[in-house]
């Protein structure tokens, strides 16, 4: 199946998962659509109790990515993890334990638990490859007839769309968490620099430049001569300054799908602008550091004062609290989302997923997969989702009318700093499963924040683009998806910080390199298995 490939709308609405929620989605007897709160472990016969059994184990991977507020309890042990074992394991005789995989080695770290038997009975990623080659080597266990009996209410929440995304050669070997908003990411800047330089905010390219400049020069703030203009430099976060530069005229749908961004046309000169910028000094001179050893260096870097402008994930600067952050250590400063990286024709071009986030699988050495499958049907009811998403109403959050709103209290801030962690069917905050509005108010229900996330959810997804998408395994892509990740990761830092007049040379010749290690044969079969498709 082919997804729409371009898609253009300044719209708020556009952020939404476009996927009705049907009533042919739920439980067909009852024909409704809404999700139904019952006990994983009801059986047919309540009246009658069964001795307990031993407790099984229920073993799932946590991300840990290092960032726990200080006072904050341990990401093993803390609300989430108790509201969980007492709503889900005691009623089910289950004990569920979290095992931590780094955020910024899972997919290494995952693989080495696959090959040897010892993954977590619920394991996730977001690379497709990852699950390809799970799938291709026989790894993962079918959860379609488990979804079938034990997913009424985990139907009803992702919906026949984003289920799709999990079956391989027609099978659900995955359960895809449903995206609530699709924009990927959103650049922003210190306002209050731009005021005491007397700047305008940065509409174009150009415009941008000069802003960086302007940082670089005057050192407004409390920056001095530590002042970063432009950080988070990395492949996923430069995307909306390179699709800026793409020659849209001149990409096919077939193109978008099966080249490597480094082949199509508009990408060299999108680097090279890159490369001026790291030569002139307007960039991080260490992002190689916060690319690979330090992911945080972006938030100290903003916390302290010294950037001036960044490229997050949509609304990260929120709902990982270090906006909060940034105003803590500076009441001065202000942070706006902008929209600066303009096209030929005045368009912004930006990456919008797919509606489909984590791939959520169980591995065949699992014996627990329909306590996994019961384990996130739980998790769908609505009830469980508001809890996992907000903790509890009136210490950490309070309803307004139908939107659970965050308080902004300490208790809440070292709840909920990684709630998506918890809520894995989610990416994004769900209020309702039928009401779109309500979905787009839920991620903007800090009152404090909310000026800032609803401008950075409709720059993020304006001129927004979703790329094609092809069910059939890559075979190729399967075997070379490692290499080809990480040869990409140091092209591109190779590229950026290039000596100018080598740049063309160095740019030419480890593109090159890249299609000779499998790049080539990956982008022949994605474009067969296009054309097939189509």
């Amino acid at each position: 199946m082919i997804s729409k490939s371009k898609k253009w709308s300044a719209s708020l609405m556009a952020v939404a998962v476009t996927t009705t929620i049907l009533a042919g989605c739920s439980n067909t007897n009852s024909g409704s659509s809404e999700a139904t709160n019952k006990p994983a472990n009801e059986t047919s016969n309540p009246t009658t109790e069964a001795p307990k059994s031993d407790p099984i184990t229920l073993r799932i991977e946590l991300f840990d990515r290092n960032n726990t507020p200080t006072g904050a309890p341990p990401i093993t042990d803390n609300f989430t993890t108790k509201y969980i074992q007492e709503n889900f394991g005691d009623p089910n005789n289950i004990k569920v334990e979290f095992v931590t995989v780094p955020r910024t080695q899972e997919v290494e770290k995952l693989n080495v638990l696959m090959a040897a038997n010892q993954a977590p009975d619920l394991v996730y990623t977001y690379d497709t490859p990852t699950v390809q080659k799970y799938v291709k080597d026989g790894g993962l266990t079918d959860l379609g007839p488990l979804l079938e009996k034990f997913g009424t209410n985990l139907k009803t929440v992702l919906g026949e769309t984003v289920l799709n995304y999990g079956k391989f050669d027609g099978i659900q070997y995955a359960i895809p968490a449903r995206r609530v908003l699709l924009p990927e990411s959103t650049t922003f800047l210190r306002q209050d620099w731009l005021d005491e330089l007397g700047l305008p905010i940065p509409t174009t390219t150009d415009e941008f430049y000069q802003t960086l400049k302007a940082f670089k020069e005057k050192k407004p703030g409390k920056s001095g001569d530590k002042v970063i203009p432009f950080s988070n430099i990395d492949p996923f976060h430069s995307k909306p300054l390179q699709y800026s530069f793409w020659e849209w005229d001149k990409i096919s749908d077939a193109d978008l799908y099966s080249m490597p961004d480094w082949l199509l046309p508009g990408n060299k000169e999108a680097h090279r602008f890159l490369n001026k910028l790291y030569n002139e000094g307007l960039i991080d001179p260490d992002f190689p550091l916060s690319m690979n050893k330090d992911p945080q260096k972006f938030q100290k870097d903003l916390i302290n004062g010294i950037v001036g402008v960044g490229t997050a994930n949509t609304n990260e600067p929120v709902y990982q609290g270090y906006l909060a952050e940034v105003y803590k250590a500076d009441p001065n400063a202000k942070l706006v989302p902008i929209n600066p990286f303009t096209t030929a024709d005045g368009k912004t071009p930006k990456a919008l997923y797919p509606p489909n986030g984590l791939y959520l699988f169980v591995p065949k050495s699992s014996i627990n997969a329909e306590a996994v499958v019961k384990y996130l049907d739980w998790m769908a009811v609505p009830e469980n989702f508001l809890a996992l998403q907000n903790g509890t109403e009136g210490k950490t959050y309070e309803m307004v009318d139908g939107v659970p709103q965050v308080l902004d209290n300490d208790e809440a801030k070292q709840t909920l700093y990684n709630y998506s962690d918890y809520a894995i069917i989610l990416n994004g905050k769900l209020a309702s499963t039928t009401d779109e509005d309500l979905n787009i108010a839920a991620n903007a229900s800090d009152p404090q924040y909310k000026d800032f996330t609803i401008s950075s959810i409709e720059l993020g997804s304006k001129d927004g683009v979703i790329k094609p998408s092809v069910t059939t395994p890559i075979q190729a892509e399967i075997k070379y998806a490692t290499t080809l990740k990480a040869k990409s990761d140091e092209i591109f830092v190779k590229v950026v910080t290039a000596k100018p007049g080598d740049f063309d040379k160095v740019y030419d010749n480890e593109v090159n390199d890249y299609m000779k290690i499998g790049g080539q044969e990956v982008m022949d079969e994605k474009r067969q298995a296009f054309d097939a498709a189509k």
